[in-house]
């Protein structure tokens, strides 16, 4: 069997098509130029990955052994090439590296990242995935062979460099029409850049043109990532039951492509088919084991199934895997020792808030935590007044901490506090937990379900409903002000929401688009527009793919250009 991937240029898919000739140019050999990354636990394949690049005139190397060095590496260095071993050890392979890699775009859009494996399974795998590496090389190889794959890969990305500024600054809009761009003059690598416009157009919810763009990939071949990609639109366009459909038929041409296993996952949670939802996490994870958001979906959906041993093993893996990952976090303790407590396994409760205790000494979030663990399992263990202590003091801390901690966080604060029967206090809490994401859905849901669980379902219904709909109001009041061109007004008015909803995503970008407007029609306004770059800043640290920010963000450059103000472009 061949290890090469199978050709997938737009040229091979349109031959007969009477498709333009390809904009290939002859390529120039730069190796001596490029910063690159070895990946791999054993050191001596380390030496020979360098000693052959060496052989090209490529010495400006870095190593890393396992995969929280390559992460820090990454956010470290602007690597041109990443040469990176599936096998990462602890269960952790390449593609899910690459995967958090772009999650966390820490590695530019022309940079080559290749995986080498001694597997010949993971060619189905990789071949497969719609957010795939460049290329993979089954070992042995020859150095012959690593300099035409890379040096195919390399001039493959060089022609993404036009995308790369665009998307290390979030502007996803810029990156689109770039990619369009290329697409219309139909060179080499159209393929490529279909694929990653159809990418960035579901990263920002635009699933219209990446519906569009799928299916115009999919009348020239059925390719897999293709069939993903337009499966996951018709998820956001909510065409359940197609999306279900399409993504059966990828798992049923290769039972690997691990993405299309957690979105079926998704639709059954949708159909609130919770059976189905674990029987398909509990096939994936069995597939692929150390993948942190699947083990953890997996522990979630166990508990509302009352599967307190499956909830109990995921819960574990999640917080086994996420130690390697910068997805550690407090919380994963929290659910672990939720389902100990839950099984009556009070001991082992304590020894997970003791790891959590020592794991994060010294640390804020993780200290108020450990107070609000304790004080559940003190109140599971009949101290009640140790326990109403410790929810006191966690009580006065988040006063503090606040919104500023994850959802999670404030949902375990809650069940700590309806444990107690301080039903005030937890719907205090969720209430600013939803006026903050008032508009998303699946948070919204998940609430619902910590209301279901504690026995409170009527009452958290109404609750989500009441503030879902003050938020609306009071946006919806602002908006009108604006639409009358009453500018000061709705900047007054959105000013007042930001304060009682510092997070509140959709308030930010409105009090910035309230602000252009203003600043339009009347001039410059320098406090104004300091506000509106502040709140632009912060939804960009907290929703940088949400699509009205990206709109906003292109009018905003726009804006300032034009008024002269280049230092004020985000």
């Amino acid at each position: 069997m061949s290890d090469k991937l199978p050709s997938t240029t737009y040229q091979s898919l349109t031959a007969g098509q009477g498709s333009a000739e390809s904009s290939r140019r002859p390529y120039e050999d730069p190796y001596s130029s490029r910063l690159f990354l070895i990946i791999d636990s054993l050191p001596e394949m380390q030496r020979a990955l360098a000693m052959t690049l060496a052989s090209f005139g490529a010495d400006k190397v870095e190593y890393a052994s396992k995969a929280g060095d390559a992460l820090a590496k990454m956010a470290k260095f602007e690597f041109d090439v990443v040469l990176c071993d599936y096998d990462l050890g602890n269960g952790y392979d390449g593609l899910y590296l690459f995967e958090e890699v772009k999650e966390r775009n820490l590695i530019k859009q022309s940079c080559v990242f290749m995986i080498v494996t001694g597997e010949r399974r993971a060619q189905r795998v990789i071949s497969a995935a719609e957010l795939a590496p460049d290329d993979y090389l089954l070992k042995p190889f020859t150095g012959e062979v690593l300099s035409q794959r890379l040096e195919k890969a390399m001039r493959r990305r060089e022609a993404f460099r036009m995308v790369d500024e665009a998307i290390m600054r979030h502007e996803y809009l810029a990156a689109i029409d770039a990619c369009s761009r290329k697409i219309s003059q139909r060179g080499e690598f159209t393929l490529d850049f279909m694929k990653l416009k159809g990418s960035l157009a579901q990263k920002i919810g635009d699933f219209d043109t990446a519906r569009n763009l799928y299916m115009e990939v999919l009348r020239l071949k059925p390719l897999a990532w293709a069939k993903l990609g337009l499966a996951k639109s018709l998820t956001g366009l909510k065409a359940y039951d197609e999306a279900k459909l399409l993504f059966e038929e990828v798992l049923a041409d290769n039972e690997r492509v691990m993405e299309a296993y957690d979105w079926l996952a998704k639709l059954h949670r949708i159909h609130h088919d919770l059976p189905g939802a674990q029987s398909t996490l509990e096939k994936a994870t069995t597939l692929s084991p150390v993948v942190l958001r699947r083990q953890k979906q997996l522990a979630e959906v166990a508990m509302l199934n009352k599967d307190l041993e499956t909830a109990e093993a995921a819960s574990e893996e999640t917080l086994n895997i996420a130690k390697y990952t910068w997805h550690r976090s407090p919380t994963h303790y929290a659910m672990l020792a939720r389902v100990q407590m839950a099984r009556g396994e009070t001991g082992t409760a304590a020894r997970t808030l003791g790891n959590l205790r020592r794991d994060y000494r010294y640390n804020e979030a993780g200290e108020w935590m450990c107070s609000v663990i304790d004080s559940q399992l003190q109140t599971k263990l009949g101290n009640r007044d140790k326990a109403r202590a410790l929810l006191a003091e966690a009580e006065a801390a988040y006063q503090k901490l606040g919104s500023n901690l994850p959802a999670e966080a404030q949902m375990e604060f809650a069940r700590a506090c309806y444990a107690q029967g301080k039903q005030d206090t937890g719907n205090a809490a969720m209430r600013d937990l939803v006026r903050n994401n008032h508009d998303n859905e699946e948070l919204l849901s998940t609430i619902g379900g910590l209301f279901e669980e504690v026995g409170l379902g009527d009452m958290g219904r109404q609750l989500i409903a009441e503030n879902v709909q003050s938020v609306l109001e009071l946006n919806n009041q602002a908006v009108r002000e604006a639409q009358a061109g009453r500018f000061e007004q709705a900047i007054d008015r959105f000013v007042k929401a930001h304060e009682e909803m510092p997070h509140n995503v959709q308030v930010m970008l409105n009090l910035a688009n309230a602000t252009m407007a203003y600043v339009h029609g009347n001039g410059w306004h320098e406090s104004h527009m300091r506000r509106a770059y502040d709140m632009l800043v912060q939804v960009r640290e907290l929703a940088p793919t949400n699509n009205k920010f990206q709109k906003i963000l292109k009018a905003w450059r726009q804006l300032v250009e034009k008024l002269g103000k280049p230092q004020w472009v985000l």
